[in-house]
């Protein structure tokens, strides 16, 4: 073990996730000189051969980044995802609790294939506006989306970078998420949506007949589609795409494949220049710092030696390990981006599941945790921060800070409980 880089390392981490937390200062330039700093001192002081600094990133996840921003910059570009959210709202005939069912349903089903933060800029814009036409307050209805988003995102190994590297290191695919999360993710998405409608939404205003009428006549979901041939196309490529991950192609080879047929099918009108500047690159970069820092942390063995103190803990109990492995994921995530956070902890968990021990509760337990801690502090999620701030924006009277810490640090418990319940019956059964 080498002590003195595993100091440096720890160092630099701390120091770039303080800065990945906030939003006041940009952090893309702190993880470029992190990074310098790490690579620099690891091939000087380390004997770290630079072969071994690339082989730490994943590039199967960067690559994935990258595709599915194109995929979706065309899916946003081409209203898809306006289309079915409005049609979703003219089914509901302006039933404002059949509303408040749908957008949560909507949201926690759709986050499994698509990015979260593209989910909220379409929704609560819309959301705002239907909510403006009945006539009642748009706060509640946010905020079950919001909530609802990180239900959602436990569902595949596509929905978020999380989900995808957990995935690789556990060659977990579509079928294993869907197996292993799926009634986790009913129950926990139906009693969430329950809950807040018995004791939220059903005590709220209620809309008139004549400002159901109004909605309905606002609300055209064939007035979005601005091109019918673009429009069709997208959405042929994207259930395409989604059916080839399922059935268990490479999600990044699929995702970028699919990336390159929109760049071709919009050859004529556009080109990649014209949209390289909506690509975050900045997010590219720091997660392949992240990826350095923390396999570096595992090649000088402090990954090694933290699973081994833990199965020391643990003694062969794994009842024990899955309430340790949550209760880490569910800290740490609900303070910090849930990204850096699997970064982190995914070596330490690996080798606890490499020990021997049963390890799909300890995965459960993991992507459960790092995805629907979120709601315990809205800055633990970048979609909470991202709604409070749109609804500030349209100055939405009854959602605040106060009120998403509130509401979602009580359903964030029960999320907390119901994984902690499932994974120890789920234990119980296959063992």
């Amino acid at each position: 073990m080498n002590l003195p880089a595993i100091i440096l390392i720890l160092v630099l981490f701390a120091i770039l996730m303080a800065f990945f937390s906030q939003q006041k200062i940009d952090y893309f330039p702190i993880a470029l000189i992190i990074g310098a700093i790490a690579v620099v001192s690891m091939l000087t002081f380390g004997g770290v051969s630079e072969a071994e600094i690339v082989g730490f990133i994943n590039f199967n996840a960067l690559i994935f980044i990258f595709a599915m921003q194109i995929i979706i910059h065309f899916a946003t570009r081409n209203r898809v995802l306006d289309y079915v959210a409005i049609k979703l709202i003219h089914i509901t005939k302006g039933d404002n609790r059949l509303f408040f069912y749908m957008i949560c349903l909507f949201t926690g089903t759709l986050v499994a294939f698509i990015e979260d933060l593209t989910l909220s800029l379409i929704l609560v814009p819309l959301i705002f506006r239907t909510c403006r036409a009945l006539e009642i307050p748009a706060g509640s209805y946010m905020m079950g989306m919001t909530i609802t988003i990180n239900i959602g995102a436990i569902l595949t190994p596509v929905s978020s970078l999380k989900n995808l590297i957990i995935g690789e290191e556990f060659g977990w695919g579509f079928g294993e998420y869907l197996a292993n999360m799926g009634i986790l993710y009913l129950i926990a998405l139906i009693s969430t949506i329950f809950l807040m409608d018995w004791f939220i939404i059903r005590k709220e205003e209620q809309p008139t007949e004549k400002n159901k009428k109004i909605l309905l006549s606002v609300l055209d979901p064939g007035i979005v589609i601005e091109n019918k041939f673009y429009f069709f196309t997208t959405v042929i490529v994207i259930l395409a795409t989604f059916a080839l991950m399922i059935l268990g192609f490479n999600p990044a080879l699929v995702a970028i494949v699919s990336a390159a047929i929109f760049l071709l099918i919009h050859s004529k009108k556009s080109n990649f220049s014209d949209l390289k500047n909506e690509i975050e690159w900045k997010i590219i970069i720091v997660f392949a710092v992240l990826f350095i820092l923390s396999n570096s942390l595992s090649f000088f063995g402090l990954s090694e030696l933290i699973s081994t103190g833990l199965l020391s803990a643990v003694n062969d109990n794994i009842f024990l390990a899955v309430l340790i492995t949550l209760g880490i994921s569910s800290f740490l995530s609900a303070i910090l981006a849930g990204t850096p956070v699997t970064i982190i902890l995914l070596p330490i968990f690996s080798t606890i599941v490499g020990k021997g021990f049963f390890p799909n509760p300890i995965i459960i337990a993991f992507i459960g945790g790092v995805n629907m801690a979120g709601n315990f502090l809205p800055q633990g999620s970048a979609c909470d921060l991202l709604t409070l701030s749109l609804a500030k924006k349209h100055k939405v009277v009854n959602l605040d800070y106060k009120r998403l810490l509130k509401n979602g640090s009580l359903f964030a418990t029960l999320h907390f409980i119901i994984i902690l319940g499932y994974t120890m019956i789920y234990t119980l059964i296959l063992m």
